[in-house]
């Protein structure tokens, strides 16, 4: 049900905003306080997968209804934001790492008010306080053909909000049995929404024996569903770990399981992200975190290794942490062995060429045990490190909007310059409130320091407004939300500590918002300072985040298609290559124009122009040895590829 309630602190509060017609629209509903967390209208990062699905012959595929057999186990883990079409049939639900809180294992089911599209089932409720029929999330159907004897039992993990919002009272989380031979569905089990406290974060365990005769059959199948308010992506419920097998008791809660628990974060201390020009090894993280969790009661013989390679595949660092038992989670939390959860991470000065203006490198962590674990897929994380041109410190993704409702407020987020750069562009992801904004205008100013703080105006910009747009980002089945990049009109040449924000003219109460992206899954409030009127103060967000605000530096040919995954658009092979190579677009509308060559010093050695007469690069007469090859598309964007030869 959309309302208003306070968070943590009495005097900020988050909205569940009123819905619009047109798609997926929002108007926010009323506050008091000066900053607003406001909650999402659409789900983006289901929108554009959607689109695509829509679009691409890679469309997300449902198998007919051939019966399975037990076991029957999902924990979510696998990178995809639809549910395994080889156990479930409906695509409703957003499978994802960010919502859930302490999951048991790596992601989680979510229901919420939004359909497999992303957008809200309904845009025509308006705070009617109406709870209806939302996700489903169906089983295929199991051979069940048992006796009672044989002990089956489902189990399954739920959390109320996670990250996200809370279900009301009047919403419900519900599991259906399907009967195949009357073929109706029976309620077994349901939780109402309620409001969880601030240390109300665990996942409880629900454990249901199936000894009706009606239920153990071929065919038979079992369905989670919820109600909720269907005009936003607001009552989260979250699941997990479901597991339906026979020779099972009730009190058979322990899973012989060690898993990830969150994604791998970012390997550099202070940002998400960095231009490439800018990074120093200074800026590595000494150590990474990884929350790792044993499942089970006894302790299990686990081994960690993580690998970093460059955009071209190649190896640049590795590392063992060795194994050693893992304690259970139930009796010692998450696992607290330096050399595997908290190893540590080379500062390797990477063999990019400081002429090159783009980077990415790519972790892979692994896990292993000598036990069998119930499931391989939680033993394994990716992380992709892009250096691109741009600071960032969110992940990419949003879990609820920002905004200041107070007219001529401002928002400043500090950042600091390592050399000397030119900033060209903002780049700007905002929650989409409305099909048009056009009188909700801001500037965006650049602030000097002043001892710690937002000072001198030193840049003002023209008069913009929120721009929506949306991007697939595809690594490992990974999306990112496109930001929408405002282009300077005056480039401005800075150095040392900056702020970057902006001074609203609009938003003189809670309906006018402009809800710029708030990441939960980051914490940068030390960075962010807002002035309502009354001098900057940093956040006080009960919940904290980051805006969803990155400023790009460095030449402004190519700002308006800045993308995260422009870095891998072009792939070299062979490579390693005997002297000929081919370069191939993994984009259809994306053709590569030109291709530069540079040795490890940084000097040009070969040049060519694409055309017909180019479908290989023939350097034979090149020595042995790593070179760079420098791309140049028809949209004028620059790609840089590691190429190595070995004749």
């Amino acid at each position: 049900m959309m309302k208003n309630r306070p968070v943590q602190s009495n005097k900020y509060q988050i909205s569940r905003g009123a819905l619009a017609v047109f798609s997926c629209l929002l108007s926010s509903s009323s506050l008091l306080s000066q900053e607003v967390l406001t909650d999402l209208t659409t789900n983006p990062v289901i929108t554009k997968k959607y689109s695509q699905r829509q679009t691409s012959s890679d469309k997300h595929q449902f198998t007919t209804l051939d019966t399975i057999q037990l076991p029957f186990l999902d924990d979510f883990s696998k990178e995809d934001i639809y549910p395994d079409a080889a156990l479930w049939l409906d695509s409703n639900i957003y499978i994802n790492r960010d919502y859930p809180i302490q999951p048991p294992t790596l992601g989680a089911a979510t229901f919420d008010g939004v359909s497999k599209s992303g957008c809200p089932y309904d845009t025509t409720l308006t705070n009617n306080g109406a709870s209806l029929p939302a996700d489903i999330l169906t089983s295929k159907p199991i051979n069940l053909a048992l006796i009672p004897a044989d002990s089956v039992y489902l189990t399954f993990y739920w959390q109320a909000e996670g990250r996200g919002n809370d279900p009301e009272a009047s919403d419900t989380l519900l599991l259906d049995f399907f009967n195949p031979t009357t073929q109706l569905w029976a309620n077994i089990w349901y939780k109402k929404g309620y409001n969880p406290s601030s240390s109300d974060t665990v996942f409880r365990l629900v454990s249901i024996p199936i000894t009706d005769p009606a239920y153990l059959k071929n065919a038979f199948q079992f369905r989670f569903r919820n109600k909720a308010t269907i005009s936003g992506n607001v009552d989260h419920w979250h699941i997990d770990y479901v597991l339906l097998d026979k020779n099972r008791n009730m009190g058979d809660t322990i899973f012989s399981d060690v898993a990830f628990a969150y994604n791998c974060r970012s390997l550099l201390k202070n940002y998400y992200a960095m231009p490439w020009r800018q990074y120093q090894a200074s800026e590595m993280k000494t150590n990474l975190d990884f929350f790792i969790r044993n499942n089970d009661t006894i302790q299990k013989n686990t081994s960690f290794d993580y690998e970093i390679y460059d955009n071209t595949g190649g190896t640049e660092a590795t590392y063992s942490g060795g194994s050693n038992n893992c304690k259970p989670y139930i009796t010692d939390g998450y696992w607290d062995y330096p050399p595997i959860s908290n190893p540590q991470i080379g500062t390797t000065p990477y063999s990019y060429p400081t002429l090159t203006d783009i980077a990415s490198f790519s972790i892979e962590c692994a896990l292993g045990t000598t036990l069998n674990d119930k499931d391989k897929w939680n033993d394994t994380l990716r992380f992709k490190q892009n250096f691109h041109n741009y600071y960032a410190y969110d992940d990419g993704t949003m879990e609820a909007g920002y905004g200041l409702n107070v007219y001529g407020g401002q928002m400043a987020y500090k950042f600091s310059l390592n050399t000397q750069d030119t900033l060209v562009a903002v780049q700007m992801l905002f929650n989409w409130i409305a099909p048009k904004v056009s009188y909700r205008q801001f500037k965006i100013r650049v602030w000097a320091d002043a001892g710690g703080i937002p000072g001198t105006v030193i840049y003002e910009d023209t008069l913009v407004s929120p721009k929506y747009q949306y991007q697939f980002h595809d690594d490992w089945g990974n999306l990112t939300n496109m930001f929408y990049p405002y282009k300077l009109t005056t480039p401005q040449p800075l150095s040392g500590i900056f702020y970057v924000g902006l001074v609203q003219y609009c938003c003189n109460g809670n309906n006018e918002l402009l809800n710029i992206g708030y990441d939960k899954n980051t914490n940068s409030a030390s960075k962010m300072f807002y002035d309502a009127g009354n001098g900057w103060t940093p956040t006080a967000l009960a919940q904290k985040g980051s805006w969803m605000i990155r400023p790009v530096f460095g030449d402004t040919a190519g700002v308006l298609s800045v993308q995260e995954n422009i870095i891998s658009s072009f792939k070299i092979f062979p490579n390693p290559s005997n002297g000929q190579f081919k370069v191939q677009s993994k984009m259809a509308d994306v053709r590569w124009q030109m291709a530069d060559v540079y040795n490890v010093f940084g000097e040009k050695i070969y040049s060519v122009i694409n055309s017909s007469d180019h479908s290989f690069i023939d350097l034979n007469d090149k020595s042995n040895g790593i070179y760079f090859l420098r791309i140049t598309d028809e949209k004028g964007a620059t790609h840089s590829q590691k190429l190595i030869l070995t004749k």
